[in-house]
């Protein structure tokens, strides 16, 4: 009798962990409809005027549990696919005078910490690491829906907005020219694998 209640608890145990596991839901970055877009003031032209760009490749994952402590958010975006509309302007971007997207081809973000602040927004704690160096920020992020799409497919969305100095990933060249502060807004939808 005690060999079977041990079988059984061992039973219960490994299906409640699996019911847990399955609680989240995992989603690919769907580079077609997913963002990266920046804003920095050209300073070159007296600081009357806003450079925009964006970056066109953009992948990763997103685990969206029903407690966001255990949700987390993996992105990888290729700095070779910065766009601003203007192809010397981009090339000079790549260049070791910003990005040096030769020695440092990828900027990534990882979540170590998420938490709800009301509803649908959160507040998301994570290593981001650019030119070669990481920090650590702290950023709201709003879901914007979820649903399934027009193919049946469930997707989610989130987007956020912050600023950052170049200055603090090394970033120091030009000041004169481009402002040290950069605004980003991050708008990310994910399928559901």
């Amino acid at each position: 009798m005690l060999r079977v209640r041990s079988v059984w608890s061992t039973f219960v145990g490994v299906m409640l962990l699996a019911a847990l596991a399955s609680a989240a839901d995992t989603y690919e970055v769907d580079p077609v409809h997913s963002f990266v877009i920046f804003r920095c003031r050209n300073l070159g032209q007296a600081g009357a005027v806003f450079i925009y760009g964006r970056f066109n490749d953009v992948k990763g994952t997103i685990v969206v549990d029903k407690d966001p402590a255990k949700s987390s958010v993996n992105i990888t975006i290729n700095a070779n696919s910065i766009d601003t509309g203007v192809p010397d302007r981009d090339n000079h971007l790549k260049s070791p005078d910003f990005l040096n997207t030769k020695q440092f081809p990828t900027i990534t973000f990882k979540s170590r910490k998420i938490q709800a602040i009301g509803k649908d927004r959160y507040r998301v704690t994570g290593d981001l690491t650019l030119h070669g160096v990481t920090r650590t920020i702290t950023v709201t992020v709003e879901k914007v829906g979820e649903g399934k799409n027009f193919k049946g497919m469930q997707v989610i969305g989130f987007q956020t907005t912050f600023t950052i100095r170049r200055s603090d990933f090394g970033m120091k060249g030009l000041m004169n020219v481009a402002a040290d502060e950069v605004t980003l807004t991050v708008a990310i939808m994910g399928i559901k694998k």
